[in-house]
């Protein structure tokens, strides 16, 4: 698995490009996967909703519109997000850290192609 942190920001009022990243991930990964949501802390409904699910759960599956929809970073934003997308063939695992940056781990060839849509890209030393 090959580990990254995503600086980019964007102006929406969550500040980082969750959206751009969840698309990349759908287009490499594979867009027949489902979305599982590990950890869920932000403003909205939908968010709130899913924190609460959290509370009494490991985790919960999302549809991939609900995401989406929340993930844009406009009418809800997340603070803290901790997912993985699930394919037949492959676990990506993503999410956003403190309102601070993005973060991805996935098979190397997958996580290539997704931050090269990205300029402020940090590798994680594995060690």
């Amino acid at each position: 698995m090959s580990k990254y942190w995503i600086s980019d920001r964007d102006e929406t009022p969550q500040g980082l490009p969750l959206r751009l990243l969840i698309d990349k991930i759908r287009a490499y990964a594979g867009a027949q996967g489902q979305f599982r949501l590990r950890r869920a802390q932000g403003y909205g409904l939908q968010i709130g909703s899913w924190n609460e699910q959290l509370d009494n759960s490991d985790e919960v599956a999302v549809s991939t519109v609900e995401l989406l929809k929340a993930s844009d970073g406009n009418e809800e934003w997340f603070y803290n997000l901790d997912a993985v997308y699930l394919t037949p063939s492959t676990t990506v695992h993503f999410g956003l850290h403190d309102s601070t940056a993005l973060f991805l781990a996935a098979p190397a060839p997958i996580a290539l192609q997704i931050v090269a849509y990205f300029s402020k890209v940090q590798a994680v030393d594995p060690a």
